[in-house]
């Protein structure tokens, strides 16, 4: 399949995070891009942080591109919001896809009965 969008799974970008106005950008992974309604214009995300919460995920080695090695970053499954591309700031790598299919497992845990 031809990709439409300009992030795909497992990139990963700075946004705002529309659960805090007037907060800085934060880091969002992309678990889901062409298979949305509105490929390119929009994408479902699960938040990234520096907080080492014992529900968190440590993305560790399996950042391929873009990690800061002076911070420790860790995916939240359960924080998920759809960012739309107008909102993106800036590009700042990419996860593997075995990590990503991993939070999306965990994100699609939480909607299960």
């Amino acid at each position: 399949m031809v990709s439409s969008s300009a992030f795909q799974k497992g990139d990963v970008f700075w946004a705002p995070d529309p659960f805090r106005q007037g907060s800085n950008p934060r880091l969002w992974l992309v678990l889901a891009a062409d298979s949305l309604p509105y490929p390119g214009q929009e994408y479902i995300c699960a938040a990234l942080t520096t907080s080492d919460l014992s529900s968190n995920y440590e993305v560790g080695n399996d950042w391929i591109t873009g990690r800061n090695p002076q911070k420790t970053s860790y995916c939240s499954p359960w924080v998920v919001a759809t960012i739309k591309d107008r909102a993106v700031v800036n590009p700042q790598g990419e996860i593997t896809t075995t990590f990503t299919d991993r939070m999306i497992s965990e994100c699609t845990a939480y909607l299960e009965p």
